[in-house]
């Protein structure tokens, strides 16, 4: 009985621990720097936009 017990519970524990061996989910780190890299651009486009606004509206101020 001793041993069965033993048994279970040493499959229990190699059961659960499988997760990890199985090492780290590509699929979400892919997912995390695509977006991080989508974010960099946006933020990159923001502040052009807000540049390109301040030389518009620096050369309406010298024009008018």
């Amino acid at each position: 009985m001793k041993r069965v017990l033993l048994a279970i519970a040493g499959a229990t524990a190699l059961v659960s621990s499988v997760s990890a061996f199985a090492g780290p989910d590509w699929t979400v780190i892919d997912r995390a720097r695509t977006y991080a890299h989508q974010q960099q651009v946006q933020q990159a486009q923001l502040q052009h936009q807000l540049q390109e606004a301040r030389r518009a509206s620096g050369s309406n101020a010298k024009a008018g």
